[in-house]
């Protein structure tokens, strides 16, 4: 008989940011917002192993992850899969690794959405083409 592994209930995204202070909560609500804007139909996971609420954009029958939030105790990161094939006029992007980049976000005053707008739109359709490629 094979062993099957049980999924724990998953924890809704307002339970996983229980843990943060307040004005991270707000700070991710105003991401998560943003996020909703730029991908109406964004599927919203909290994946508790790796201490981030994922996002994934519909493609068929499928999905492609497109990023992140990552709440801290005094910041939220809100992170892209494929962030080094992102156009950042504006010099935001943080990281070194070879595929994923971030930006920390510490204030409201810090989420621009001109400037963030354009990060996510580029993060879906690049993930997007990336899924399409390894069919």
């Amino acid at each position: 008989m094979k062993h099957q592994r049980k999924r724990a209930k998953e924890q809704s995204v307002e339970e996983y940011l229980n843990r943060v202070p307040d004005n991270i909560q707000s700070l991710a609500r105003t991401l998560r917002t943003l996020v909703r804007k730029a991908v109406p139909d964004v599927l919203e996971r909290v994946y508790p192993g790796w201490n981030i609420i994922g996002y994934r954009a519909p493609l068929g029958t499928t999905s492609a992850y497109v990023g992140f939030l990552a709440p801290f105790q005094d910041r939220i990161v809100l992170g892209f899969e494929y962030g080094v094939l992102l156009s950042d006029p504006d010099g935001v992007l943080e990281g070194r690794g070879t595929q994923v980049r971030q930006v920390t976000i510490r204030s409201a005053k810090e989420i621009r959405q001109d400037v963030l707008m354009p990060l996510l739109l580029q993060a879906v359709s690049v993930a997007k083409e990336r899924k399409r490629l390894r069919r």
